[in-house]
């Protein structure tokens, strides 16, 4: 199940895709009842749906679904941030900036999956330096839901070259300690994504 959750998180599996079992079950060496086991609680978890009489695919997302998510997104990521702010030691904050500037270098690849793969590390980070396993447990479900809007943001027009920037001025409110001005940055940042995902215009700060 792990194996096919990351290949949704990470873009390798798109929206609308169909999940074939017997290649599932010779990619991964396991049965029959363990990818339909598997697909079952991705189901619940919201990965995948499983159409009556049709085979599982992944999740295709409406726009009143990708509104939902960014709404519950801005919720838990600024919540998140203000946290990491508050209580992650050295070593973690270090390791934040890090994985900022590995992401920086993806944005400025223009590969769009390695960008993807880049903001996962950013955010395991992230979420690890709030100390709160239930927070984090949370953000990887909703990540998974938002991959493939994730993609669609970043495949249009400058928005890498402006989401690297926006990450620029969270990092450096985190730097300097402070928790409400990052979390209000971070507010502003998911709020454009959303936008140009959903192709609106971006809302005002």
């Amino acid at each position: 199940m792990e194996a096919i959750r990351e290949e949704i998180i990470s873009g390798r599996m798109l929206p609308g895709q169909k999940l074939s079992e017997r290649e599932l079950c010779e990619e991964l060496d396991v049965s029959r009842n363990t990818i339909r086991e598997a697909c079952r609680q991705l189901e619940a978890e919201g990965f995948i749906e499983i159409p009556p009489h049709k085979g599982p695919m992944v999740t295709i997302i409406t726009d009143q679904d990708a509104r939902d998510l960014y709404e519950f997104r801005e919720a838990l990521e600024c919540f998140a941030v203000e946290l990491f702010v508050d209580k992650a030691d050295p070593e973690t904050r270090t390791a934040l900036f890090m994985a900022g500037e590995v992401l920086f270098a993806a944005h400025n690849s223009g590969d769009i999956r390695e960008m993807i793969l880049a903001k996962n590390h950013f955010y395991d980070v992230l979420y690890r330096g709030t100390g709160n396993r239930i927070l984090a447990g949370q953000a990887k479900l909703l990540h998974g839901r938002l991959a493939g809007l994730r993609a669609r943001s970043l495949s249009r027009g400058s928005r890498p070259d402006k989401s690297r920037d926006e990450i620029k001025e969270v990092l450096a409110a985190i730097q300097a300690g402070d928790s409400s001005g990052a979390a209000g940055l971070w507010r502003q940042h998911i709020r454009n994504a959303a936008a140009t995902a959903l192709g609106e215009d971006p809302i005002p700060s």
